[in-house]
């Protein structure tokens, strides 16, 4: 399902990338796992001037101070196959893809995740964690079985008439994620202790504290063809609560002048239904029916740029118009184009091979088991990688010998993890 945006929209939880953007890209965004975006910045930084804003509005899923938007061009041919309705015939066809994707990046400075290890009985994993949770989150536990039943997960009535101001999300997927909306959110107490317990209950592989998670979403243009800068003749805004669309109504009349007066290279022009031409140009031309089509609307307004303006100048305009007077084309966020990234996972700490949060004598006695090929002796790939304290890239007696070493005050921190 495909939500239209006319300014802003309030989006929870999707799932996963998809869309028409050539494989490759798509392919290394799966693998991307930095909360800092950092792998967004081989592409092209836009200034939105808030004209995304409404995305990390969303419930829990970022800060609308501090979230990034980028872009990149892609350009292929790709070999399809059709088979024409009229005459059954199937034939191969060469099409050209073109575009300019949108990435919203939203840090989330007020969720932690952690994951599940792998393998574990499922009824008593989640039983202790939910044990732990509590203790830090108090009926924490009503939520998740709210949430893993399937009911909403946005708040729960509690026994005192308030709202949980808790989201959790990912109870399918072998994470569990915690948004805090309260004054709590960024208690480093509350994520080191979490941390700790379901570590030590033998629960975790995996932890990242506030502002080591992201969201980001792909935003598109509502008409496949068409630019930035198309508008319809009125909009709907959100109100300052983002609680309620309001009806906007536009003088053009002004916004021509100033578009001709800052950009006087570009072409402002008013496009009727009858302007089957400039539909086209427009990207609102509905070629099965071979008319112009507005939707609802019987007209709209376009900037066109001089042929050859790169996308990021072209989308300066349409950010630089929203700011002035609030005006935004149509973009669609799908449902299925958000996903999430990590950063430093806080159980990556050298020696700590059982991912307990300490290290001592157990974790050289489990690195002396899996050398000697102790089927029951079980390391995590995040412990295995602990593990390698001399960084040889094996898990053996020598790593087992400098664990000892800290342990017994031979050497220092700074020298285990060398």
């Amino acid at each position: 399902m495909k939500k239209r945006m006319r300014f802003s929209a309030i989006l929870a939880g999707a799932v996963m990338l998809c869309g028409t953007i050539p494989a490759a890209p798509v392919s290394a965004l799966w693998w991307w796992g930095n909360a800092a975006g950092e792998e967004f910045q081989d592409m092209t930084l836009l200034d939105d001037k808030g004209l995304f804003a409404w995305i990390p509005r969303g419930e829990g899923i970022g800060t609308a101070d501090n979230y990034q938007v980028y872009t990149y061009h892609y350009s292929f041919d790709r070999e399809e196959t059709v088979t024409y309705a009229d005459t059954s015939e199937t034939k191969t066809e060469s099409h050209h893809y073109e575009g300019n994707p949108i990435y919203v990046v939203c840090p989330r400075e007020n969720s932690f995740r952690f994951v599940l290890k792998k393998d574990l009985d499922e009824t008593e994993a989640e039983t202790k964690m939910l044990e732990i949770l509590d203790q830090y989150y108090p009926e924490i536990s009503t939520l998740y079985l709210n949430y893993k039943n399937g009911n909403n997960y946005y708040g729960v009535e509690m026994a005192k008439g308030t709202t949980f101001p808790i989201i959790i999300s990912g109870v399918f997927e072998n994470y569990i994620e915690i948004t805090d909306r309260s004054e709590t959110a960024g208690s480093e107490e509350i994520t080191s202790g979490i941390m700790r317990d379901l570590a030590r209950a033998g629960l975790i592989s995996e932890f990242y504290t506030w502002g080591q998670t992201a969201n980001y979403q792909q935003v598109t243009l509502h008409s496949r063809n068409a630019s930035p800068t198309v508008y319809y003749p009125t909009g709907q805004k959100w109100n300052e609560d983002y609680t309620k669309l309001e009806p906007i109504y536009y003088d053009w009349d002004v916004i021509e002048a100033y578009v001709k007066n800052q950009y006087p290279e570009c072409e402002f022009v008013h496009v009727t239904l009858e302007d089957t031409e400039l539909a086209k140009e427009i990207g609102y031309y509905d070629y099965e029916q071979n008319r112009a089509y507005f939707g609802n609307y019987d007209e709209m307004y376009a900037v066109i740029p001089q042929d050859g303006t790169a996308f990021s100048e072209h989308f300066a305009i349409a950010a630089d118009l929203y700011a002035e007077f609030g005006i935004a084309c149509e973009w669609t966020c799908p449902e299925s184009t958000g996903s999430s990234l990590t950063g430093q996972n806080a159980l990556s700490a050298a020696g700590d091979v059982n991912l307990d949060c300490s290290i001592d004598v157990s974790d050289a006695v489990l690195i002396a088991r899996f050398a000697a090929e102790d089927r029951e002796a079980v390391i995590t790939d995040q412990g295995r990688q602990n593990a390698d304290v001399t960084h040889d890239g094996n898990v053996d007696g020598q790593d087992t010998t400098k664990i000892l070493q800290y342990i017994a005050k031979k050497i220092t921190l700074e020298d285990l993890v060398k």
